[in-house]
């Protein structure tokens, strides 16, 4: 499909004074990244693969771009439907697997089509491109080994969409292109609180209660994503969390007091696979090393670099509005 540029504003006077931003993915963090370059002014234009996404989005003052960013049946005849002189581009596409499309190739093909098509602009490269990926991308820890991690840290995905995140980190910095990678913890906000069905109907969670989640706010997050797409660019890369860890026994002990729940079981045993709890089957359960999947996050790289203040800078603040609302 030829991805149709909507009208611009009226004025060439309005579109050379404002900022014009790039959305790929607009979805629950894309979009609250949206509505901060809206509210200072700048135009906003974002790339989906719905046309009824499309007609969402216009309805906020985004405009959209019809794509599906793997199609690259349209490069040849895109390049007079190419935005110019971008200030800045967020790459926020789902992680998830998809049909007939390798895991490492996914975001690869992506960027590459969407580098191909915005280097035909008339007017000058983007000038920074933000790429969300993922604290899944680094290798568990082993053993004693310290459960910290952060930029320097090694990487060993196992799970697809990590797979997919790192590929892309890497065609990033093989490339040209100025960029930022981020690589954000547990992403929760206003409906989209973990684990918190199977806490209400007191399901036991195939977790280790002891091992550490890490997170961070939605709104906190697109406030990064704000920061570090304008400025001076400190570096390429960063971890993104509230630096908070907390053990996952702390963090469902807090939702279920506050809100009047029998208190969090889990499945018992280091051998998940096929367990049985109270007669009922625990669905998604896989076997674990105990340090599997356990890290600490640390964010201190991002402070350093940026002045940056979490509205939530723990779990107890976050959740705390989340689950009073939920209680009304």
């Amino acid at each position: 499909m030829i991805p149709s540029i909507p009208n611009p504003p009226d004025s060439l006077s309005d579109r050379q004074s404002r900022p014009t931003r790039l959305i790929v993915g607009c979805g629950y963090v894309g979009l609250r990244v949206a509505r901060l370059w809206l509210s200072a002014g700048d135009r906003v234009l974002a790339i989906t693969r719905s046309g009824q996404k499309a007609v969402e989005l216009e309805k906020l003052g985004i405009e959209p771009i019809v794509w599906d960013w793997l199609d690259d049946s349209w490069l040849l005849q895109a390049q007079h439907s190419c935005p110019s002189e971008l200030a800045s581009v967020l790459v926020a596409v789902s992680h998830a697997p998809m049909a007939d499309v390798p895991p490492a190739q996914a975001h690869r093909l992506g960027l590459a089509h969407l580098d191909r098509w915005l280097s035909e602009a008339p007017g000058s490269r983007p000038t920074r491109w933000v790429y969300l990926s993922t604290t899944g991308v680094f290798a568990d820890p082993l053993g004693s080994q310290d459960l910290w991690v952060d930029e320097q840290s090694p990487v060993g995905p196992s799970r697809p969409g990590s797979i997919t995140a790192l590929e892309a980190e890497r065609w990033l910095e093989s490339s040209a292109i100025e960029h930022v990678v981020l690589r954000p913890a547990g992403i929760y906000g206003p409906e989209r609180i973990p684990n918190v069905q199977p806490l209400r109907e007191g399901q036991a969670m195939a977790v280790d209660p002891e091992s550490y989640l890490n997170l961070i706010h939605v709104d906190d997050l697109a406030r990064v994503i704000a920061a570090v797409s304008q400025g001076p660019c400190m570096g390429r890369l960063y971890c993104v969390s509230d630096g908070h860890s907390v053990q996952r026994r702390d963090y469902y002990a807090f939702i279920a007091q506050s809100m009047g729940w029998p208190a969090p079981s889990y499945v018992p045993g280091q051998e998940l696979q096929g367990a049985q709890v109270q007669g009922a089957q625990v669905q998604g359960a896989v076997p674990r090393r105990r340090s599997q999947g356990n890290k600490r996050v640390s964010n201190r790289r991002l402070l350093e670099d940026h002045a940056i203040r979490f509205a939530f800078p723990d779990y107890r603040s976050g959740l705390s509005s989340l689950l009073a609302e939920m209680a009304r």
